[in-house]
């Protein structure tokens, strides 16, 4: 039983080591060369790696390997993903992007252990490998087929922009101004307003961090992002959001079962209403979010990102004091949500930055995200579980929360 529990830990730790690994290097290479489909593409084939690994593994070393690369491709996919957008949306028009993308993940986890589990008894081990085949060659063949490096798009916008700039002689316009030139005059204007609240914003911190230096270059190194607060905020908020996420999934099991003793599948439940609502609630969390921008310019995503907090902390409170399940579900539904009211602007804000500053590190700056996600998931998960049986769930859940959303 020992072994066992040992074996399953480093089996399960392996994950988050690939992700770790893959996120970091995905960034850097990614902004050094210049190129994005390269990763997508690469992504895609590690995942039909894994599913070949994990269709012929007999050992635990080979599950360990399809775990470890498993992990490789989804953060490198994961990191890619985010800076695709990022590259080519403006900010008023980001955080729409960055929800949808938040749904359709959501819907994935939620979907993903219902047929993973029936492929499993069906087929075994072998039928869950077939879906990671099949989903991998499907990205594939859309990779090699739909996408473009999205750092030609953007180039493409910023050129075709630049002759009906230059004759305007209007010399104070931003790089996102161009690229709003060429975007659907349904968004043009809300885009150049955007772009105008962003000049104002960042050139204050481009003097104060000594930016102006990095865009001779065009290049900034990934130790050097993270002493930046527009960059070192939102990681902070990311690693809180998640780790909110990933301490709550972790003990509300056992928190269901000790105050009504119900069935894993009963318990499930729960988890399903919540990811439904939160499904739904995501494009209206990043339409809010872009609505705001729109009105008042960038920096208000850090207010937003602040209150969202606070209603992470009421909503733990509810939970954390529920006496009765529909009460708790009511504030696990609450929760979710707050969490994604954090993570959606605190996504959108590395984009923010990245795109004002002009430098090339959009890549780096989402591997930093996929950083604070994997030592959030590593590091909150066990410490949650050790505190759960060394004290109350509410004394538990109230200090871990009042601890992350006061960071």
């Amino acid at each position: 039983m020992g072994v066992s529990r040992v074996s399953n830990g480093v089996v399960t730790a392996a994950f988050g080591v690939g992700g770790l690994i893959g996120g970091m290097l995905t960034g850097y290479l990614s902004d050094r060369m210049q190129n994005r489909n390269g990763f997508q593409i690469g992504a895609s084939v590690l995942y039909v790696i894994s599913g070949l690994i994990l269709f012929f593994a007999e050992h635990l070393y080979l599950v360990f390997m399809f775990r470890l690369v498993l992990g490789v491709a989804s953060s490198t996919a994961d990191t890619m993903l985010f800076t695709t957008v990022a590259d080519v949306y403006p900010a008023n028009l980001l955080g729409f992007k960055m929800a949808i993308i938040f749904a359709f993940d959501n819907l994935g986890n939620m979907l993903g252990p219902l047929l993973g589990g029936k492929a499993y008894e069906h087929m075994g081990v072998s039928g869950v490998s077939i879906i990671a085949i099949s989903l991998g060659s499907l990205s594939l063949v859309m990779d090699l087929v739909l996408v473009r490096n999205s750092l030609e798009i953007r180039r493409a916008l910023a050129t075709s922009a630049a002759p009906r700039h230059l004759s305007s002689n209007v010399g104070q316009a931003s790089s996102e101004e161009l690229i709003a030139e060429s975007i659907d005059d349904s968004l043009q204007e809300s885009a150049v307003s955007t772009a105008r609240s962003k000049r104002h914003c960042v050139e204050p911190l481009d003097k104060q961090q000594s930016i102006g230096n990095d865009n001779v270059h065009g290049k900034v190194q990934l130790a050097q992002l993270l002493f930046r607060l527009p960059v070192a905020g939102p990681t902070v908020s990311v690693f809180v959001a998640t780790g909110l996420q990933t301490v709550v999934e972790t003990v509300l099991p056992l928190r269901l079962y000790d105050m009504f003793h119900y069935s894993p599948a009963t318990i499930s439940i729960a988890f399903l209403i919540v990811g439904g609502v939160l499904t739904l609630a995501m494009p209206a969390i990043g339409y809010a979010s872009d609505t705001v921008v729109a009105k008042h310019g960038e920096h208000k995503r850090y207010y937003t990102i602040a209150i969202a907090a606070l209603a992470v902390l009421l909503a733990q409170t509810i939970v954390a004091l529920a006496s009765s399940y529909p009460v708790l579900i009511f504030g696990y539904a609450l929760f979710a949500i707050s969490t994604m009211a954090v993570a959606v602007p605190a996504q959108s804000a590395f984009g923010d930055y990245i795109n004002a500053s002009g430098t090339h590190a959009m890549a780096q700056c989402y591997s930093l995200a996929w950083l604070a996600e994997g030592l959030a998931n590593i590091a909150l998960p066990p410490t949650a579980s050790a505190l759960y049986a060394t004290i109350s769930f509410p004394a538990m859940l109230l200090s871990i929360s009042a601890v992350l959303c006061t960071a």
